[in-house]
């Protein structure tokens, strides 16, 4: 009980930049789908898939929060099955923030509502596309275990050798979208011939992320090799 003393006192700000992060996160991931512009590349697989079990499936009860952890949980394991190390296992913490905070915004606020005018899509969607990279940039302030993309993304870096990091990075957000896309296609096309929550607002913001936190990184003094 000492030690936990000491540890929050000690990482007071650290614990203040992660769960403002995973707020900020999850805000902006509901916003971005009020917006049905596009959300984010593995977002759109959170939404999409759920949209899929809810409604070709029949399992109403299924929440993104819910799949966002399913999802999250195979990319762990494939993380932790190459490299052969459990200490991987930490990521368990961002994982449940993530999706229960994605749902707590959902149920306490959005109730899956989505904008019907064109301003509001814009608006929701410009907000959500600076405040998700926020989100981000928070929780890699406070040097707290971050998401298993991140170690995803690393794992593909060392099998590929890859010299360049982005175009690995943007490997990964377009598998994502991908996903996302074949899932919004199975629910959504013959619908309204959408992919859900995969649109050009997902492109955009796939190009857009790594300039605005690198923005954020510069104003709240974070190292780039942090």
């Amino acid at each position: 009980m000492l030690k936990l003393k000491y540890f929050l006192k000690d990482k007071k700000s650290s614990i203040i930049f992660y769960l403002s992060g995973f707020f900020v996160l999850g805000f902006a991931i509901n916003l971005m789908k009020a917006s049905t512009l596009g959300n984010g590349a593995w977002d759109t697989v959170t939404i999409n898939v759920r949209d899929f079990l809810n409604m070709n499936v029949g399992l109403e009860w299924v929440t993104m929060g819910m799949v966002s952890f399913l999802v999250s949980i195979i990319i762990m394991t494939i993380v932790i099955s190459y490299r052969k190390n459990l200490k991987y296992l930490f990521m368990l913490l961002p994982i449940f923030l993530v999706a229960i905070i994605i749902d707590f915004w959902n149920f306490v606020l959005f109730y899956d509502r989505e904008a019907s005018q064109l301003v509001y899509q814009i608006i929701f969607y410009i907000i959500g596309v600076f405040l998700l990279p926020l989100g981000l940039t928070l929780i890699v302030k406070s040097k707290f275990p971050a998401f298993v993309f991140d170690e995803l993304m690393l794992m593909f870096v060392k099998i590929t050798k890859a010299k360049k990091i982005t175009y690995v990075r943007l490997t990964i957000e377009l598998i994502g979208i991908g996903i996302g896309g074949l899932f919004g296609f199975l629910t959504y096309y013959h619908i309204d011939q959408s992919f859900g929550a995969v649109d050009i607002g997902s492109f955009i913001l796939t190009i857009a992320l790594s300039p605005i936190m690198a923005f954020y990184f510069k104003i709240l003094s974070i190292d780039s090799d942090s």
